[in-house]
């Protein structure tokens, strides 16, 4: 049989075989490259077909595809079979597939020299390899390795060589299956491999020579738990995107250390040195100079330098061990009083590891201010050092480095993410795809079944056609439903069948050894067909006399066999079919089928008589059905079924629109039937029909009896009383308003408690699970377990309570107080009616999968690196701490894996200086190591995972789910609210009525009726069926639009409200929505029209330009002219004229533009003058004066501005404008603070607080900066999603808070001495003893003591700010009231470990998530509406337009007559010389990073001549430039920049000690040229990555300008805050000299310090400091004041905490939303179109054909042009088909227009054949009327011109030929341009048929008259027109003979008619 074929042993014939088809190949490849150097093949043919590739199902590892794994004989399981992947057909190959159904390959030569493939041993070594089992055991032994390696102690020593000698038998087996080396599939072929055989060898190596440190290299065996990787399905797609990722991070990696280098130089020529700085104290210093006892009498200097290098005498910070360093520049730190700054001391801050005296330190340095670790240390100690100027470098660093290259590593991690996920989505449909394949297999195979049956049947057809009844007929074995289920499938009213294999079909022949099970859990059972619902209008019965029919599946089989074969064939799978076709078939869904497969009953549900609306349903199929009936498979055994059931042989089609109620009797016959057929072993059909009734499972027999709760009526009536009541929509309110209020008892824990408080909460707790357990219990009773337990969240509900019972059962036992915060789960509750929540948690659950499986990685990627730590670090830590170790070390696994993921939240730095010290610099690769891939990788994919699931789900719109279920929370504040509409319009038609006691008759008539309703009178509210209806109010003047003008009532008809009570209902939520705007509007002022309101619209911002029309509105609003007529009258007289020409005039004046300049100056100005009211303003009296009268200035000036603007705009054009009111708001602020001011109250406190707000004035000018505003209202349309995000993340911590009370309450306490140390165990055990010693007992500043303190303790653990702190008193606490004792409680850092996935990792990345969808969803609105109706092509083809058209040629420079000046020229204008130069610049920098502080006087000096010969090198590169372009030079930027840098070069050397001093030192601007390399990176190929990485930056540069100008904008209001409210708090913990909020320049510096978060603990420790300070302002009456110098507590928490969430979560943010989408941007306009590069790089190569930039060159030279091109562009040669396939106009002179080469060639790389007909770029046409632009033809034009010409020829040549002696044709290159030359005959013959394929030639040939042969040609021009093309014969080519034709005749004429083809 045909199957056989395809699964074929190995046998030594087959190698045979192999040998043959290698010399085959080996012998056509000779053949076809000889054919190529004699150059017969055609330049058309070059393009041959592609390289044929592996087929990727037959991968080595994967599971054999479902089509096949049927037909897989289970004989041949573990046993050599031929390769049956065609591409290896020519290479010595064979697969095995093991138990598992996995393929392997191996190689088919001898193993070792000494194995044949049928070798025993082989066999043997083959069939272990590939046993599942066997990798199982290899995994386990690595687990349990890896498990003893985390030992602290090392087990026994025998332990090992059990390891080494497991892992050294997988290596023999391997080896002796594969071979070792020399041919593909070979044991060290496969790169895991190389790991355990280096594993193995050391291991053997160590035993006999000692390695030293080298043993450790065993421990890379860890990194085999990654092959753990491979057995986890999910995981693949998480390391695939790891490995893409860590691929990709290629380019960023280059960029990345470029820039650090140059950042790192710079850091070197500023900082080099200058940390070296210390405070001395001179205060005990004395010099000794009498000479007694001295032997050496020392100088002073000596002295006084051998005590300044003593480090006793330097001056320490308190609380660290570290030395202060100070500064002698202006505003640098300072030393206190007794000390002196001195420099050049021997020792950097941090174990002298943080400097910039080297290249290497300063370039960690640099990296560490990228990854932002602990970067406010070297930030605040440089400052110190050098002052507070030198903050601009740090600027820098942080933008450039940190916030854009780290931010890209993510946007690379996101992408490979995200394309993985897409890959492994075409897999799964792929196998999908795969089983409808088998569907098909099936189907047809049951169809061919029935044409056997019917053949059989057909002696008895006379009988079945009496004894039927006409209600049970049916033409098909199925009863079926065409709803499919989500996966497509169809549903089955049955249960799964076990086993679906058919009996009766050739399946059966193996399935004594293995059924083909199809219940996998991800898919429906493919049945043969399943049965529908009842109510199926095609619903079809079986005949019941297919039932009765007895075959045996041989006679079937014995007539079937060919069928089968057939069958086989149709699938695709013979054993040679083409490999193309194959791979069509396997290639990615959603593309048509490949005829060869007939669509199976999957593929077409419907009947061929189709409903109209099919395509709907199943629009893949529709349109699929349609290709495959012009293919021609239209399946045929259906067809024959259509016509049999027509012809009434069998059955008739069964004709009613609804199914008879009757088919449920024929359903039971049909059961009956197969009840009696079950036990006969023949029966066909009982044993594959698919309603054959199936035993019911015991355990789906005993849930219905039990859990339906079906008994009684009685009973039924109970339970359905209780539903009415536990499902009415105000039990869910009132169980919600519970779950709040017992989360707030849950949150009121804390300590100390009063005994009062803690019985309170006690009882709540009772209360509340009573509450909890009877809901839960009421609706058990009410929807019975088998429904209740079907909503996942009831059983989170029934969970809950039992937890609660559980908890209170266990009360008594200590140690399970963790149950407890079990109830806070309660919490999610919320979900189920908050949308925000609900989407959020199902973003949550939809990651989960994904989730588990990163968080897998995530600790196998920590476990690694933790366990080579330990073992690489361990005994160095040991030596060198001995008993005083740190926390952080490498002493034990736990600390281990503590460090590592120390690292992974992104602190490597001083767990880096602790290992260095202890290990040397081993430690430095290592942790960079881990950082990078720990960090920088798999972190991001967190980031990547989450971005990815919010792309499905939108956070603004929650609506479709709410559509789905009625939100019953919603419903039951509908019910309020109609309650309260109903009461208010009772009110106020009694008021009416009351008011108007005598109604006008007519005033009532005409109310309109709506749904039968009667509105109320003057449009107080519309009644109409639960629709909303929406008044709008049209008014009759152009005003500007006011969003409140449509008011909307809804008010329900007493039915529905009635409706709505019942549980089911389902009101609508939008109700809500519309029901807040109420204005009564009296019904003559306003024209009312009635139109449903369209509740899904987003609320719009209300952006109001202040630019309207030329006069302001009307004085008085209509009401007002309406109602008092006195208006109108005042309007008219005198006074009202002069009233509107004022206000004609105010409204001039704010239109006028310098107006908004002038306010725009005044805000700047009184910014800054807030910006001067600093701490040292009471020493300048002056100033302090001025400033007063200027801000009583500044507040006139605005309270005149609004006053204008009302006379200028009304009241209500004011007031609706929200930037309008943030002024007024502030001007009122500035108002009132002027009334108190006068009446003298201005000290008291409120005021003083009031004072502040003045800060707020810069936010007016974000309305007036256009960029600012264009931000701001993208974050302001952001804002309510970035709300809810933030109540997401409350509650998330709330949780983890919640349990830290409980965890940690009043455990933080300590025992202290008089200096504030912590005192040990040993001293001081308990509180009271503590008390008794006289020590003091004090608690840490952040604890976990109650739940808003453990809010600011969880957000510095979030932050990783402080955090150590927290950590480490939560590991050492005991019990309340008991001295701390370290590491007494180690296991507590899981606590933080889980915190910080979930609350850290997970929740503020949500924040990213947000405001990335935001940004897109705003992309999206405003895509505009030309791109919308663009097709993907268009799009790219319209983007390369625009591009172009910005670009246009340049004049090249001429080049010098002079012949040496030309010389000079060609060498400077030359690349090479670029990139020589450039090669210089590199070697500049190389020797600039060689400088280190303190180098010795040789190598200083060789330092300088190799400088000097820079120097001149470049000198030499700028004059010579000079010669060569001359004036040209300074035509571009770089030169100039070169000219600047050599002439100050020179100047630096001439002058270099005035330089220094004056100028900024010129070895920084050498460091500046670096940036030359831009230039020559185009040149370089292979940098395009770095190049796309470089264009997103520019792309990205204007909207990060804009949102850095934001952030400095809130960092300036943030200053002023901080300035008013902390300038005089205390040095004291993060507040100092240097960093406090005393002047506005120190505020800022320290803001943008923390608008990364870096150093907020201490910040928020200085400013709330409320202890240890001065408490009150003392007044002297000299004039000297002392300020209180204590912090705010609450003042202090909300300015930081508020800070940090505007800065460091959602305006940083903003910058990485931009960053991603500019960088995926820009790589799709990479990968798809053309980039303004490629332009470019175009009209550069133009220069050399066009010097004098005319835009044309010569049609000759046309081809070496696009040859000369770069890629993309470029048409190597022979490049003349491709020119004359693009249809190039060619304009008079044979001139060739450069915009047209351009767009032919973009259209050639885009695929683009026509260009789209709406788009039309206008730039291009108007550039093209400038110049002369007049097409004559086009390069196909002159093709078919060449060829026609060729058609004459042949003509004249035959006709001479015939009549004999005439003279010879004219020979056609005279006359036709020169570059056809290289056309032959042959080729252009060629090129007609093949290219020009719209070119069809007929010859007629008219032998009357010799003058004119007719062609027809089809052209590209319109039908009907044609072309006249004129041949003249030249006037050299006249012989007599031609010269008797008359002038006129000696044209040959050939006409060209573009409709006639042949």
């Amino acid at each position: 049989m045909e199957e056989e074929e395809f699964f074929r042993l190995l046998t030594p014939q087959s190698l045979v075989q192999i040998d043959e088809r290698i010399a085959e190949e080996k012998a056509f490849k000779k053949a076809e490259k000889q054919a190529h150097e004699e150059g017969e093949e055609e330049e058309l043919a070059a393009h041959e077909e592609e390289e044929p590739k592996p087929n990727p199902k037959f991968e080595a590892g994967k599971k054999l595809p479902l089509s096949l794994k049927d037909l897989f004989p289970v004989e041949y399981t573990s046993k050599p079979l031929e390769d049956f992947d065609e591409f290896y057909d020519t290479q010595k190959t064979f697969v095995v597939v093991g138990k598992d159904m996995t393929i392997y390959r191996f190689s088919a030569t001898n193993a070792v020299y000494l194995l044949s493939p049928f070798n025993p041993l082989r066999r043997g070594a083959l069939y272990v390899l590939v046993h599942p089992l066997f990798s199982a055991l290899i995994i386990i032994t690595i687990i349990i390795n890896c498990a003893f390696m985390a030992m602290t102690e090392v087990p026994a020593g025998w332990i090992e060589y059990v390891f080494t000698g497991v892992y050294t038998l997988e290596a023999m087996i391997k080896i002796t299956a594969r071979g070792f080396i020399i041919n593909n599939f070979t044991y060290l072929r496969d790169p895991w491999n190389w790991l355990d055989f280096a594993v193995i060898s050391l291991a053997y190596v160590t035993e006999v020579v000692d390695l030293g440190n080298l043993s450790a290299l065993r421990t890379f065996r860890v990194l085999r738990a990654l092959k753990t990787v491979a057995v986890i399905p999910g995981l693949k797609t998480i390391v695939g995107a790891l490995l893409e990722a860590v691929r990709r991070l290629r380019d960023v990696m280059i960029l990345t250390v470029f820039m650090l280098s140059i950042f790192a130089l710079v850091g070197m020529q500023l900082y080099m040195g200058t940390l070296r700085q210390k405070c001395v104290t001179f205060a005990n210093f004395t010099y000794d100079n009498s000479t007694e006892g001295n032997d050496t009498l020392k100088s002073f200097d000596e002295a006084w330098y051998e005590w300044a290098m003593d480090t006793e005498n330097w001056k320490k910070i308190e609380g660290t061990g570290e030395f202060l360093i100070c500064g002698n520049a202006s505003g640098a730190g300072e030393c206190p009083s007794e000390y002196i700054c001195i420099n050049d001391t021997h020792t950097n801050p941090d174990f002298n590891f943080t400097h910039f005296d080297n290249f290497g330190t300063a370039l960690l340095c640099t990296f560490r201010l990228m990854t932002q670790d602990f970067w406010e240390n070297l930030y605040q100690i440089t400052l110190r050092a050098e002052g507070p100027y030198h903050s601009a470098y740090f600027v820098i660093v942080i933008l450039l480095g940190s916030f854009y290259l780290v931010n890209l590593i993510l946007a690379i991690v996101a992408m490979s993410y995200d394309e993985t996920q897409k890959q492994d989505q075409a897999d799964a449909d792929e196998e999908a795809e795969e089983r409808k394949i088998q569907q098909t297999m099936h189907d047809e195979l049951r169809e061919d079944y029935h044409e056997y049956l019917e053949e059989k049947m057909s002696q008895a057809k006379s009988q079945s056609d009496t004894s039927l009844s006409d209600h049970e007929n049916a033409d098909k074995i199925s009863l079926r439903s065409n709803k499919p289920d989500e996966n497509g499938q169809f549903l089955s009213v049955m249960k799964k069948q076990p086993s679906l294999s058919l009996p009766g079909t050739p399946f059966v022949r193996r399935n004594t050894k293995k059924k083909y099970k199809p219940n996998h859990a991800d898919h429906q059972p493919l049945m043969l067909d399943n049965l529908p619902f009842i109510d199926d209008p095609n619903a079809v019965t079986p005949c019941s006399d297919d039932l009765t029919m007895n075959l045996t599946y041989k006679q079937f089989i014995a007539s079937r066999r060919g069928s089968y074969a057939s069958l086989l064939k149709r699938t695709g799978s013979s054993r040679r079919s083409s490999f193309a076709s194959r791979d069509s078939r396997r290639s990615l869904p959603k593309s048509p089928r490949s005829p060869l497969e007939k669509p199976g009953k999957l593929d077409t549900p419907w009947d061929w008589k189709k409903p109209k609306d099919s395509s709907l349903l199943h629009p893949h199929d529709a349109g699929d059905r349609g290709k495959l009936v012009e293919n021609g498979s239209i399946n045929g055994s259906r067809m024959d079924i259509e016509k049999k059931s027509h012809d009434g042989e069998i059955c008739h089609p069964h004709g009613g629109k609804h199914v008879d109620p009757r088919d449920m009797m024929v359903l039971k016959s049909l059961l009956a039937h197969a009840e009696g057929h079950r036990n006969s072993r023949h029966s066909v059909m009982s044993d594959y029909l698919p309603f054959e009734e199936e035993e019911e499972p015991l355990k789906d027999r005993l849930y219905k009896r039990f859990c339906s709760w079906t008994c009684c009526p009685c009973y039924l009536k109970f339970q359905e009383i209780v539903g009415l009541i536990v499902l009415d929509a105000f039990v869910d309110l009132f169980i919600t308003i519970c779950i709040l209020a017992n989360t707030a008892f849950m949150a009121a824990d804390q300590h100390p408690k009063s005994p009062e408080l803690t019985e309170i909460l006690q009882n709540g707790n009772y209360v509340f699970t009573a509450i909890f357990a009877s809901e839960a219990f009421l609706k058990l009773i009410a929807l019975s377990p088998m429904h209740y337990f079907r909503d996942g969240w009831n059983c989170f509900d029934f969970l809950i309570v039992f937890l609660s019972f559980l908890e209170m059962a266990l009360d008594g036992v200590s140690g399970l107080s963790v149950l407890r915060s079990f109830r806070l789960l309660r919490v999610f509750k919320l979900a189920r009616s908050w949308q925000t929540l609900n989407m959020l948690i199902r973003i949550v659950a939809g990651t989960m999968g994904a989730l588990g499986n990163l968080i897998f990685v995530l600790a196998i990627v920590v476990f690694i690196f933790a366990v080579m730590g330990q073992q690489l670090f361990r005994d160095g830590y040991i030596a060198e701490y001995g008993d005083d170790m740190p926390r952080w070390s490498f002493t034990d696994f736990l600390h281990s894996f503590m460090i590592i993921f120390r690292v992974l939240c992104g602190e490597w730095i001083q767990s880096m200086w602790g290992c260095t010290n202890a290990n040397g610099p081993i430690c430095v690769p290592f942790f960079l190591l881990t950082y990078v891939i720990g960090n920088l990788v798999v972190l991001n994919l967190f980031l990547a995972l989450l971005l990815n699931s919010f792309g499905a789900e939108s956070l603004s719109g929650g609506e479709s789910e709410e559509d789905k279920e009625p939100n019953k929370l919603s419903e039951a504040i509908d019910r309020f609210k109609r309650f309260g509409r109903w009461v208010k319009v009772k009110v106020i038609v009694c008021l009416k009525v009351k008011m108007k006691a005598k109604p006008k008759a007519n005033e009532r008539e005409p109310s309109p009726r709506v749904n039968g309703k009667e509105t109320i009178p003057d449009g107080e509210a519309t009644f109409s069926n639960g629709t909303l209806i929406e008044m709008q109010t049209k008014f009759d003047d152009d005003e500007i639009s006011v969003q409140d003008k449509s008011t909307t009532i809804v008010v329900e008809d007493e039915k529905k409200a009635e409706d709505i009570t019942r549980p089911n209902s389902r009101a609508s939520p939008r109700e809500s929505l519309s029901s807040n705007s109420h204005h009564s509007m009296s019904d003559d002022d306003t024209k009312l029209s009635l139109t449903k309101v369209d509740a899904d619209g987003e609320p719009e911002i209300n952006e109001v330009k202040v630019t309207y029309a030329n006069y302001p509105d009307d004085c008085f609003c209509k009401i007002c002219r309406r109602k008092c007529p006195c208006c109108i009258r005042f309007e008219n007289t005198k006074w009202g004229k002069k009233a509107w020409k004022i206000r004609c005039l105010a409204y001039a004046l704010v239109e006028h533009k310098y107006f908004e300049t002038f306010i725009i100056t005044m805000i700047l100005a009184s910014s800054i003058a807030l910006a001067i009211e600093d701490v040292y303003l009471e020493e300048r009296p002056t100033l302090e004066q001025i400033l007063q009268i200027t801000d009583k200035f500044f507040t006139t000036v605005f309270i005149i501005e609004m006053f204008i603007k009302w006379t200028a705009f009304g009241f209500k054009k004011y007031f609706t404008d929200a930037w309008c009111w943030l002024d007024f708001v502030i001007v009122g602020i500035s108002i009132v603070m002027l009334v108190f001011e006068l009446l003298g109250m201005e000290k008291v406190g409120a005021i003083k607080a009031m004072r502040t707000l003045r800060a707020l004035r810069p936010l007016r000018a974000v309305s007036r900066w256009e960029g600012m505003r264009v931000v701001v209202n993208a974050l302001i349309k952001a804002i309510p999603s970035i709300a809810n995000v933030m109540m997401v993340c409350l509650i998330f911590w709330l949780i983890f808070g919640i349990v830290g009370v409980q965890f940690f309450a009043g455990k933080f306490y300590k025992c202290v001495d008089e200096d504030g140390n912590k005192l040990s165990v040993n001293i001081t055990k308990n509180k009271f003893e503590c008390l008794e010693k006289n020590y003091t007992w004090i608690n840490s500043k952040i604890n976990f003591d109650d739940v808003l303190m453990s809010y600011l303790a969880l957000f510095q653990v979030a932050t990783y700010k402080g955090w150590i702190e927290v950590m480490n008193d939560a590991i050492d606490s005991k019990e309340i009231d008991e001295q701390p004792e370290r590491e007494v409680n180690v296991y507590m850092y899981l606590y933080f470990v889980f915190f910080i996935i979930f609350g850290s990792f997970f929740t503020l990345n949500l924040f990213i998530g947000v405001i990335i969808e935001n940004f897109n969803q705003q992309k999206k609105k405003a895509g505009g509406s030309l791109e919308m109706f663009m097709t993907d092509d268009q799009k790219k083809y319209y983007m390369a337009m625009k591009r172009m058209s910005s670009k246009s040629p340049q004049k090249s420079i001429p080049r010098p007559s002079n012949i040496i000046m030309g010389w000079i020229f060609d060498a400077v204008t030359n690349q090479k010389f670029d990139i020589g130069i450039m090669i210089i610049i590199m070697l500049n920098m190389l020797t600039m990073a060689l400088e280190h502080y303190k180098q010795s006087q040789m190598f200083t000096t060789i330092l300088n001549h190799v400088n000097m010969s820079f120097i001149i090198i470049f000198t030499v590169e700028c004059v010579l430039k000079l010669i060569g372009l001359r004036h040209f030079y300074f035509k571009f930027p770089w030169n100039i920049f070169d000219f600047v840098v050599v002439v100050l070069s020179i100047l630096g050397v001439a002058l270099s000690d005035v330089m220094d001093q004056f100028l900024v030192s010129p070895t920084l601007l050498r460091v500046v040229r670096v940036f030359r390399v831009g230039r020559v990176l185009r040149l370089v190929k292979s940098a395009k990555g770095i190049r796309t990485l470089l264009f997103s930056l520019a792309v990205s540069l204007p909207a990060l300008f804009n949102i850095a100008l934001l952030l400095f904008l809130v960092m300036f209001i943030y200053a002023t805050f901080g300035m008013s409210f902390f300038m005089h708090v205390k040095h004291q913990y993060g507040i100092d000299d240097c960093f406090n909020f005393e002047t506005f320049f120190r505020s800022m510096i320290y803001l943008f310090q923390m608008c990364t978060s870096a150093g907020w603990d201490g910040a928020l420790a200085g400013i709330t400091n409320e202890e240890d300070c001065i408490k009150e302002t003392v007044r002297f009456d000299n004039g000297t004041t002392i300020y209180s110098d204590c912090g705010n507590y609450k003042a202090g928490v909300m300015f930081l905490t508020s800070y940090l969430v505007i800065s460091f979560l959602v305006v940083v943010n903003m910058y990485i939303a931009v960053i991603l989408e500019n960088f995926s941007q820009a790589t799709e306009d990479v990968q798809q179109g053309l980039t303004s590069d490629e332009f470019d790089l175009f009209y550069e190569k133009w220069e050399k054909f066009d010097p004098e930039a005319t835009k044309f060159i010569q049609l000759s030279q046309l081809s070496d042009f696009v040859d000369y091109l770069e890629e993309p562009l470029r048409l190597p040669k022979p490049n003349h088909f491709m020119l004359v396939k693009l249809d190039i106009p060619i304009c008079e002179d044979d001139k060739v227009y450069c915009r047209d080469i351009l767009d032919a060639l973009t259209k050639n790389f885009l695929g683009t054949s026509d260009t789209p007909g709406e788009i039309d770029v206008n730039e291009v046409d108007k550039d093209k009327e400038k110049i002369e632009y007049h097409v004559t033809s086009s390069t196909l034009m002159r093709q078919k011109e060449h060829y026609a010409a060729r058609v004459i020829q042949k003509a004249w040549r035959r006709y001479r030929n015939e009549k004999g002696n005439l003279p010879s044709p004219p020979p056609y290159d005279m006359v036709i341009s020169k570059e056809s030359d290289m056309v032959t005959s042959k080729e252009s013959d060629m090129a007609t048929s093949k290219d020009s394929k719209d070119t069809a030639t007929t010859i007629h040939e008219d032998t009357a008259s010799t003058k004119s042969v007719k062609s027809d040609t089809s052209t590209k021009q319109t039908a009907g027109s044609s072309i006249d093309v004129h041949i003249e014969i030249p006037e050299s080519e006249i012989t007599e003979e031609t010269a008797m034709l008359s002038p006129e005749n000696r044209t040959v004429e050939l006409r060209a008619d573009s409709d006639v083809v042949a």
